[in-house]
């Protein structure tokens, strides 16, 4: 029997638990769900950007004349807050990656 198994079987439920509460990234659990939190907020607060800019540019183009500068200005904020969204998704996939579970609980 090799030394990492022996260890796990000669190890006390609490030492156990405190494995499981901290993780292999040494973070406990709140820790980690408080910054998997902030980073969902980014994401919705990157999307909802993106509504209301849109909305911005369908008032811009029909106000008489249409204002063609606060539409590209419009469109050109749509495509910055799509492109931090998908930094901040592919952050908060990497997050729950590393956020260990509990027994029975559902993954990611």
């Amino acid at each position: 029997m090799d030394q990492s198994m022996q260890a796990a079987l000669c190890a006390t439920p609490i030492q156990r638990t405190e494995e499981t509460m901290t993780g292999t990234n040494g973070r406990a659990p709140l820790e980690a769900s408080a910054e998997l939190v902030r980073t969902y907020s980014a994401v919705v607060n990157a999307i909802t950007a993106n509504v209301l800019n849109a909305q911005a540019g369908f008032e811009w183009l029909s106000a008489q004349p249409p204002n063609l500068e606060e539409v590209r200005r419009s469109l050109d904020n749509i495509a910055n807050d799509g492109k931090r969204a998908g930094e901040v998704i592919v952050r908060l996939r990497s997050l729950m990656e590393k956020v260990p579970t509990v027994d029975g609980a559902l993954g990611p």
